[in-house]
């Protein structure tokens, strides 16, 4: 699949800041033409779960010819056809 092939992508992020010890931890679905794969609980905090779906996507196959500015930038381009969002949960089981 190239990036011409992709009829949507959805990226739906979910943050969790764990408090006694100040770290926060993300998940990632990434839904392509109505497929979704999940990433594992991951560090990092603020868009970070950006930089992991393009890591998720690019072992997938697809965005391996563009950094992560490209792929941002590729987003804000086709946005009739690409979004994201992220929600920020309280529990750390919550993220799956």
């Amino acid at each position: 699949m190239i990036k011409n092939d992709i009829k949507s992508l959805f990226i739906a992020g979910r943050r969790w800041f764990q408090k006694l010890y100040g770290n926060t931890y993300h998940t990632v679905a990434v839904t392509i033409n109505g497929e979704t794969t999940h990433s594992q609980m991951t560090y990092g905090y603020g868009e970070q779960y950006l930089q992991t779906a393009h890591a998720m996507l690019q072992k997938m196959g697809l965005f391996v010819d563009c950094n992560y500015w490209d792929f941002v930038l590729w987003m804000r381009e086709h946005r009739e056809i690409a979004a994201h969002t992220v929600s920020d949960v309280g529990r750390e089981k919550d993220l799956r």
